[in-house]
């Protein structure tokens, strides 16, 4: 989900309704916004707390060394107020329209005294409007004129150039607003006599015209000149190419920039706030890119969108936000190979520039997407491969009724293209070349997928560490990667041991087949066989990854519990999802209701019959929310419920504590009330 407005969305900087909410002070109802911008609120009593500090050493009347600290940190201060004023000017304050009023007014002392918070505001939108127009048509063309060693003089009376800029205009101004200004500027020209006249003019000096004037040159230096210099694109030609992003040092430079770094963010979608640049421009960077975004190193170097992504490769992602949803990418199929009569693997092919993007640890997970019949379908699938390998390979088990599994199995083929997400997920183990432990193991049919990564990664990393794998299969011809794990147990000389359990031939003649390292059971995994095994202390201290279904993995764990294996030697990952069909003690609270779903700070109100999950019901509705295995086990469509109840079916993600506080899996939940509203922001 983006919290942004969609960056192939071709028209002006601001249309002509924004801007006359923008003059009115209306929010964009486009751009979702909370109702106070805690981070913009912090930085005005933050830099309100610098002034204080600052004016107080200058009265308190020290050292003249103490004056010269003062100056830089008033300069500070500007530029921390400006940041306050700049984005409530463009509403993005917070969500209410007096927060913005009365920030802009209190923050514009501290940056232009002589100005009103309207007229700056008018000003400062001209400016987008013609972004790189001349000084006529834009006024902070004014920082770029001239030869460059006049550029800092320029800086500095970037603001008093806002006056002449504004002073022929006035006649078709707003009548308030031009009493406004009126009104500050008498008050400030008076203000400003009385400590002259009453022997303060020192301290006005030192406090505020010197630092101010520092500030203003720093300001249209970092907003304006680095930014715009040099580019040829406007606002009305190009504004995708009317300014510039600087990247790199991205630790520092985001802070100290207060993210102005990303500037080509904020001209795009002028109210997003500040600290949502960044988070923004990931999320629609390719967008930027084809469209021949401006960059520039840190250092001024400027990059072509080609060099930009080599960049990006050769600094391993060091400035990416952990947090971000992972972003699918179109990848192209190698190779489709039969494992059993109804699985069979898929290779990807995966590019150059991705290969880090997808380096994963074993045992994660990946979502695949495909266009099946009109309809755009997502699953998740474990990766199958050891991490470290280069080979990104995941298997699909066709079920009943299942779509992408019939597809992949029926008509997927070498050459095609799927959707993928980079990796994810925490059913993992990171190996440690130094360790010498035990991996034990159980999987169940299509479990085997992230256990064979994570036997495969930890023996090929860990030469001193041994691995047991309880593998449970129908017979053997549903085993999937039967041959690979024979290969293991003979590739890793007697490290790895397997037994097979093949629960359709419990009960037929023979004992069990036995190979080398391979015990063949024709016998189903119970609790009574697992005891039997628990007999030997190496598995008893092993740190356990058990993947299957829900009453096998119960099982398994209560076992385990009576041998006193520690719980956080336990790893567990549900791999088969609880049938979906509602029972009649299910239905008998469901009801009709109206459901209002918050998502990326917008509101939509959808209508519910009451027997469609909430999941399905928002996205009937046209919201785009996460989601993944619609099972209730992974919590991608995890929600929390702000009023109403609802009944949830199933529930393998969630805490009691997060149960407690509102939160459910919206793919298992149906509403109990009339209405209900449901925030996937919280």
């Amino acid at each position: 989900m983006s919290t942004t407005t969609d960056p192939s969305d071709e028209r002006r900087v601001l249309s002509e309704d924004e801007s006359r909410a923008i003059r009115r002070g209306v929010p964009n109802p486009r751009v979702p916004m909370p109702a106070v911008a805690l981070p913009t609120l912090g930085l005005f009593f933050g830099a309100l707390a610098l002034w204080v500090g600052a004016t107080w050493l200058v009265l308190a009347d020290l050292s003249p060394w103490w004056l010269v600290l003062t100056i830089p940190v008033h300069a500070v201060v500007t530029f921390l107020m400006f940041t306050v004023l700049h984005e409530t000017a463009h509403l993005a304050g917070g969500r209410l329209r007096w927060v913005n009023e009365v920030l802009g007014r209190l923050s514009i002392v501290f940056v232009a005294a002589w100005a009103s918070f309207p007229v700056l505001r008018f000003v400062h939108i001209e400016h987008h409007r013609n972004t790189n127009e001349d000084r006529f048509a834009d006024p902070d063309a004014w920082s770029e004129l001239g030869p460059s060693w006049a550029l800092p003089l320029r800086w500095m009376t970037q603001d008093l150039y806002y006056f002449w800029f504004y002073s022929p205009l006035i006649a078709r101004r707003p009548r308030a607003e031009v009493a406004e200004q009126i009104g500050v500027l008498v008050a400030v020209v008076a203000a400003f006599a009385t400590m002259i006249v009453t022997g303060h003019g020192w301290e006005l000096l030192v406090i505020y015209v010197i630092p101010q004037r520092l500030g203003i040159g720093l300001l249209a230096w970092w907003f304006d000149w680095l930014p715009h210099h040099e580019l040829e694109a406007t606002a009305s030609s190009n504004r995708f190419r009317a300014t510039r992003v600087r990247v790199g040092w991205e630790r520092v430079m985001n802070p100290l920039m207060l993210y102005q770094n990303y500037h080509l963010v904020h001209h795009i979608h002028p109210t997003i706030p500040f600290y949502r640049y960044v988070q923004a421009w990931r999320r629609a960077e390719s967008d930027y890119l084809d469209r021949g975004a401006p960059i520039s190193t840190a250092w001024g170097s400027e990059l072509s969108p080609a060099e930009y992504r080599a960049w990006r490769r050769i600094t391993d992602n060091i400035d990416r936000d952990a947090d971000l949803p992972r972003r699918p990418h179109r990848l192209r199929v190698a190779e489709v190979r039969r494992l059993t009569p109804d699985a069979v693997s898929i290779t990807f092919d995966v590019p150059g520039e991705l290969r880090e993007t997808f380096r994963f640890l074993p045992g994660q997970n990946v979502v695949v997407g495909a266009e099946i019949d009109g309809e755009h379908v997502r699953r998740n699938y474990s990766i199958c491969t050891a991490a470290g390998s280069g080979v990104l390979r995941i298997a699909v088990r066709l079920t009943e009724d299942g779509q992408f599994s019939t597809y992949a199995n029926t008509r997927l083929a070498a050459g095609d293209e799927l959707s993928v997400t980079p990796p994810g997920g925490q059913f993992t183990l990171t190996p440690d070349p130094e360790a010498r432990r035990h991996i034990a193991a159980v999987a169940a049919g299509s479990g085997i997928t992230p256990v064979i990564s994570i036997l495969a990664s930890a023996l090929a990393t860990e030469p001193g560490s041994r691995a047991t794998l309880l593998y449970a299969n129908r017979d053997a011809g549903s085993a999937m990667f039967a041959d690979e794990l024979a290969m293991l147990t003979r590739q890793f000389e007697g490290r790895l041991e397997v037994v097979h359990f093949h629960s359709r031939a419990e009960g037929r003649d023979g004992g069990p087949t036995t190979t080398e390292h391979e015990d063949v059971v024709p016998a189903r995994l119970d609790a009574d066989r697992l005891r039997h095994h628990l007999r030997d202390p190496r598995l008893q201290s092993a740190e356990w990854f058990l993947c299957g279904p829900s009453t096998l993995l119960d099982d398994v764990e209560s076992v385990l519990e009576d041998h006193e294996v520690p719980a956080d030697q336990v790893h567990r990952e549900l791999f088969v999802a609880p049938d979906d069909d509602l029972d009649e003690d299910d239905l008998a609270d469901v009801v009709p209701a109206t459901v209002t779903v918050t998502s990326g700070g917008e509101q939509t109100v959808v209508e519910s019959e009451g027997t469609a999950s909430l999941l399905e019901t928002v996205l009937d509705g046209g919201v785009d929310v996460p989601y993944l295995c619609t099972g209730g086990i992974c919590g991608t469509c995890r929600a929390t419920i702000t009023r109403g109840t609802v009944h949830m079916q199933q529930n393998y993600a969630l805490s009691d504590d997060d149960v407690a506080g509102g939160a459910v899996l919206t793919c298992q939940s149906r509403p109990t009330s009339p209405e209900v509203a449901v925030d996937f922001d919280r």
